[in-house]
């Protein structure tokens, strides 16, 4: 008889690891900010410990900076990081879609128009429609059946989150997002691949957009 997996908790620098991570991500730790072992403890409802073990990994993977007698800092944005993921994102969902489209069904499309309604309730909600944004896109990655692509663009849209935050707060680019996550809807729906690609880069090419502008404001 086969059986289901218990999921494990989260160990204390597992939680610490993606506490501290999704502050920075929604900006709650803005780049440049400080990262104090003192506050964020209290914060996460842990010991010190686990968030002393965490800064590690996060500084692995680009989000923090140590600097010897001075202290932790969120990574500042460039508009170089956001040109190179930028750059990525491209190559990966138009393989996405080219894996994907032969073999997506009523079903998928079904499920994936459940994200984007969900998505239209958090319009007032930043950090709840960009966690959509990246729920979307997840589920895509996932229809091509992909295990290492899935991973890529798990760690890609993370990023793209964070650099997507303040592009939020532009006049009317939660309402284009959406659009533009309609049709791809649409055209993944009818099965037109060519249309696809050319939708998830328009869609691509306009968030690029609004980053460089937030950047650009915020400086």
């Amino acid at each position: 008889m086969g059986l289901f997996k218990v999921q494990q908790p989260l160990s204390l620098k597992q939680q610490a690891y993606e506490g501290i991570k999704n502050a920075i991500i929604l900006h709650k730790i803005p780049p440049g900010g400080t990262l104090f072992e003192r506050d964020l403890s209290e914060s996460l409802g842990i010991s010190r410990t686990p968030v002393r073990e965490a800064i590690p990994l996060l500084e692995l993977e680009g989000w923090v900076k140590s600097i010897p007698r001075k202290g932790t800092f969120v990574s500042q944005i460039t508009a170089v990081d956001v040109e190179e993921v930028i750059q990525l994102r491209r190559a990966l969902e138009v393989l996405v879609i080219e894996l994907l489209i032969s073999t997506i069904t009523e079903r998928d499309i079904e499920q994936l128009n459940e994200i984007y309604v969900k998505q239209l309730e958090y319009v007032q909600d930043s950090g709840q429609f960009i966690s959509m944004d990246k729920d979307f896109h997840i589920y895509l990655a996932h229809l091509s059946g992909n295990r290492r692509l899935i991973n890529l663009m798990g760690t890609i849209s993370d990023q793209i989150r964070w650099f997507g935050v303040s592009a939020l707060n532009l006049p009317n680019r939660t309402e284009q997002t959406l659009k533009e996550h309609a049709w791809l809807i649409e055209c993944l729906k009818n099965k037109e691949v060519e249309k696809a690609k050319e939708a998830v880069l328009e869609h691509i090419e306009h968030t690029r957009e609004a980053i460089l502008s937030s950047l650009s404001l915020g400086d």
